[in-house]
């Protein structure tokens, strides 16, 4: 995103340093958020939501909060949603993220081998 060829994209999304961290800390937040299984992260989203829609009169900062962790938990449903679709469906995506975490299991990029337990982890989803 941030080569050449992508100028007229980012001068879409931002045009200050500002909105560019803005837009980053939005990023990193909606990434971050796909991690329901860490009770830190959860904790701390649930918090950030109640500070977020306790205040009466929003500034910019507390609208900013608010749209932050609103897009959180929107991508959080929809990362889990395939679990709520036909049973094809799911078994696509739930195939599709089995061979990357094998594929990153093999590279070195984690330790955990997902065939290990792999489908008493997905009862375990369920039952989440």
């Amino acid at each position: 995103l941030m080569t050449s060829e992508y100028d007229a994209l980012r001068a879409c999304i931002y045009s200050s340093p500002s909105e560019l961290r803005r837009f980053r800390q939005l990023v990193v937040n909606s990434v971050m958020a796909t991690d329901i299984c860490d009770k830190e992260l959860n904790a701390l989203r649930k918090n950030r939501w109640s500070k977020a829609f306790a205040e009466q009169v929003p500034s910019s900062d507390a609208r900013n909060g608010k749209a932050t962790i609103v897009i959180e938990h929107l991508i959080q449903a929809s990362d889990v949603s395939h679990m709520m679709q036909h049973w094809h469906i799911y078994r696509k995506w739930n195939e599709s993220f089995f061979y990357e975490s094998m594929e990153a299991y093999e590279a070195g990029r984690t330790e955990k081998d997902p065939s290990e337990g792999w489908y008493n982890g997905e009862i375990g989803f369920f039952d989440f």
